[in-house]
């Protein structure tokens, strides 16, 4: 008995290496690919980011459903990560206003701001662009298409209409609708000083039907605006690859109160109007059908 286990010693111990070579390679291999799992796994989230999605409300309307100034300002605040270091420079001047008449107009905005000169030496070799963020109240609506037309046009760089995009509804049954718009930003490397850019874009937006006022119109106040500057480059880590600041804070960016007041029925006439309109179909009806008897000869 001792002699066959000592013959069978060898195999045991031959068998017991085996096995731990295996548990050895199992736990490196089991390593690599959480390793590699982690790392795709930030690079994944990191491209969920604003900073790398093609519109900053791309990413956040993952999280939300409407937009409102507080959770943007939270989500930006939390997933902007990259925005928070020294600041580009200065946001001098922010002008916006509206232009045309009647139900069918134009918000144009203009910008003006200075880029520090040790921050131009950062950017070299990137593209960067303002993205301006317009949301727009309940009762006014950008049309996608005219947006696509800019585009085509090659006046904004890139842009999109997020919220409503149904254009028949009223103002009572419709949501907000919120622009996106990107302008380029093109700065020299070589510049030995302070730049100074200056930029105006025109966003067409329409007006949608609204209840009846006592005044006859409707009064819709434009909130503020959203401002920000994203430089793109090829880096060795996500910092180095985007960087998306603000380009001022809520109060800086405040500008005078823009109001548009929006032609609606009075309420005093809505009763008026009914009786009038009821009164002109029935009488159409009645004449087309007495028409059809006496063009009928059977």
């Amino acid at each position: 008995m001792a002699v066959e286990f000592g013959r069978a010693l060898p195999h045991i111990l031959i068998a017991l290496a085996f096995h731990s070579t295996i548990c050895v390679c199992s736990s490196i291999s089991y390593q690599d690919t959480d390793n590699n799992y982690k790392v795709n796994s930030n690079k994944h989230n990191s491209s969920l980011l604003p900073c790398y999605t093609r519109y900053i409300l791309e990413s956040y309307f993952r999280e939300y459903e409407s937009c409102s100034d507080s959770n943007f300002q939270e989500y930006m605040v939390h997933k902007n990560p990259f925005g928070s270091e020294r600041t580009f420079g200065r946001l001098w001047n922010f002008e916006r206003r509206l232009i045309g008449e009647g139900s069918h107009r134009r918000l144009s905005s203009f910008i003006r701001f200075s880029i520090h000169q040790d921050w131009i030496a950062d950017i070299s070799f990137q593209t960067c662009e303002v993205i301006l963020i317009e949301k727009l109240p309940l009762g006014v609506f950008a049309d996608p298409f005219e947006l696509e037309h800019l585009l085509q046009r090659g006046v904004l760089r890139d842009g999109f209409v997020f919220g409503d995009a149904n254009l028949e509804l009223p103002s009572f049954l419709s949501n907000q609708s919120i622009v996106e718009v990107h302008l380029e930003a093109a700065f020299d490397e070589l510049a030995q000083k302070e730049i100074v850019k200056e930029l105006n874009v025109e966003i067409p937006i329409h007006a949608r039907y609204s209840h009846h006022e006592e005044s006859g119109y409707s009064k819709v106040r434009f909130g503020v605006a959203d401002l920000f500057l994203r430089c793109k480059k090829q880096g060795e880590s996500a910092a180095e690859s985007c960087v998306l600041k603000p380009m001022g804070s809520s109060v800086s960016l405040k500008d005078d109160e823009i109001v548009w007041s929006i032609p609606a029925g009075m309420k005093a006439h809505s009763s008026i109007v009914s009786a009038v309109t009821f009164t002109s179909a029935l009488l159409s009806a009645v004449g087309i059908i007495v028409t059809s008897f006496r063009s009928n000869p059977n």
